[in-house]
């Protein structure tokens, strides 16, 4: 005899179901509601730079904004930049009639994107310096690819409805329900950029990766911070010289990215080079475990950043005589944390 058929399981009755519905419907009001109320809260006049200080929000002049912006570059300058400082920067009556360089760029469109986006207007004023408005991360070539990545990113936050810092994360790298619609690997190259190992120094400044197709894990943290910096999202470039501080076990480079005053850093790789990361799960990277960092560790991981005030440098393994990079040291951080792996 043939079996039975399973029986349904009745539909709820609709006021069962509206009741099951009212916690989430609620919670979906409550998060609107706060997006609407920080957006209001970081809102400032035309032409106005917002910045939060102390609970408030502080509008300042957009042209005042661009000349304390690029005091603060020419001022952290590295030692390689600054006999460019001209090509950098532009000055009045340049070649071309061009008054203008790649780094005065990242200062107009990373004080743009504070008044346009409101996740971008979160950041503060000492984390946007040293994350967002840079116009490089490490000694990679100096290219113009900004307003390149910014151009390819907006319709695709916009399409996907980005709204905070994770959504924004999310979907450059293409970890979102509508990565089908693109990402930065497949929106700034004619085929998907993908990862290929041993290419730094060879290929790792954001263009080079564009029009080569691929980078190894330098080459694909930098071109992710750059078209996060892009948008708006304080982003750096952190890593290991070598594993267990030995030359001949390799380095590895991936991104931290700041989420928030309440959250801080958190770390995820480029798609190419590691694939289903999260930012809220450490373990979910490859090499977050005690094989990696063992207790007692042996292994510093150090961030890149601009500032060079702080007497810390980021070693780099292609070029391990250039101290020339600032860096913040993380070791402590991801040995305790990927320990726990």
């Amino acid at each position: 005899e043939p079996e039975p058929e399973p029986a349904l399981t009745p539909p709820l009755p609709l006021p069962l179901l509206l009741l099951l519905l009212r916690p989430l419907a609620a919670a979906a009001e409550k998060e609107e509601e706060e997006h609407e109320a920080l957006q209001k809260q970081l809102s400032c006049p035309e032409n106005m730079v917002p910045w939060p200080e102390a609970g408030k929000t502080l509008c300042q002049d957009f042209d005042l904004a661009v000349e304390d912006a690029t005091a603060f570059l020419k001022a952290n300058l590295p030692p390689y930049d600054r006999d460019n400082e001209v090509t950098l920067f532009g000055e009045p009556g340049g070649v071309d009639g061009l008054n203008t360089g790649i780094a005065a760029v990242a200062v107009n469109m990373s004080l743009e994107a504070r008044m346009a986006l409101p996740w971008a207007a979160r950041v503060p004023r000492g984390v946007f310096n040293d994350y967002v408005l840079p116009y490089a991360s490490l000694n990679e070539a100096r290219t113009n690819a900004r307003p390149l990545l910014r151009g390819a990113l907006l319709p695709l936050l916009r399409n996907a409805g980005a709204r905070t810092i994770d959504d924004v994360v999310y979907v450059v790298n293409g970890y979102n329900a509508s990565a089908a619609n693109g990402s930065l690997w497949t929106a700034v190259s004619r085929e998907k950029i993908y990862f290929k190992s041993g290419q730094t120094p060879l290929v790792y400044d954001p263009m080079s990766a564009i029009a080569f197709g691929y980078a190894s894990c330098t080459g694909i943290s930098v071109l992710y911070v750059d078209a996060l910096r892009a948008v708006g999202v304080a982003a750096r470039v952190v890593g290991t010289p070598a594993w267990h501080n030995v030359t001949a076990n390799g380095n590895h480079n991936w991104v931290e990215v700041w989420r928030g005053p309440e959250r801080g850093w958190s770390f995820i790789e480029g798609r190419p080079a590691g694939q289903g990361e999260s930012l809220d799960d450490p373990c979910d990277k490859w090499f977050c475990n005690p094989a990696h960092f063992p207790d007692p560790n042996d292994t510093p991981v150090f961030a890149a950043r601009f500032d060079r005030g702080t007497g810390v440098v980021y070693p780099m393994a292609w070029d391990p005589k250039n101290d020339a990079v600032p860096g913040v040291d993380r070791t402590n951080y991801y040995a305790s944390t990927c320990l726990r792996c």
